[in-house]
């Protein structure tokens, strides 16, 4: 049997920090990205959202996202930046798939291979993600998001830089 390879469809490098616009003016200083579209995801999503604000920036056809979690809500963002001194630290790589059947074949796969899927959820009519945990072996998460109706249209609002 060949192992599907899961490397594919790389779009996506996100990092984790105390202060979302301040890592937004980190990357536009000191890298260039300095167009980002900013969410506040307590606005969107209620109280106990894992994430205070996601920003997001195009780069070529590689996003760049930020995410500032709400530390008072457990999460696998929450304690990410504990005991590091960097500002912005990188948290885990985002991977498109296709359909629901390959997002659920990549689960098992990964889940078989001891990388348990710890966060599996929606973002309304725009995607479907899950998270599986590789910190052990690659030192980061693995994402997987499947867009739906309003994927992209969605990705499209995000700015180029």
């Amino acid at each position: 049997m060949t192992t599907p390879v899961l490397f594919k469809r790389h779009f996506q490098v996100a990092y984790v920090t105390d202060d979302a616009k301040a890592a937004a003016e980190i990357l536009g200083r000191h890298y260039g990205v300095a167009k980002w579209d900013l969410m506040d995801m307590a606005a969107i999503h209620g109280p106990g959202s894992a994430t205070r604000i996601i920003g997001n920036a195009w780069v070529g056809d590689m996003m760049i996202e930020v995410i500032e979690p709400d530390e008072n809500v457990d999460s696998i963002y929450r304690n990410w930046r504990k005991g590091s001194i960097a500002k912005v630290r990188f948290h885990h790589l985002g991977f498109l798939v296709d359909s629901v059947e390959e997002m659920e074949a990549a689960k098992r796969q990964l889940a078989a291979s001891g990388f348990p899927i710890v966060v599996d959820g929606s973002f309304g009519e725009v995607l479907d993600y899950a998270y599986a945990d590789t910190t052990a072996e690659l030192g980061h998460y693995y994402e997987m998001i499947r867009l739906k109706e309003q994927g992209q249209s969605f990705f499209g609002r995000i700015p180029v830089n």
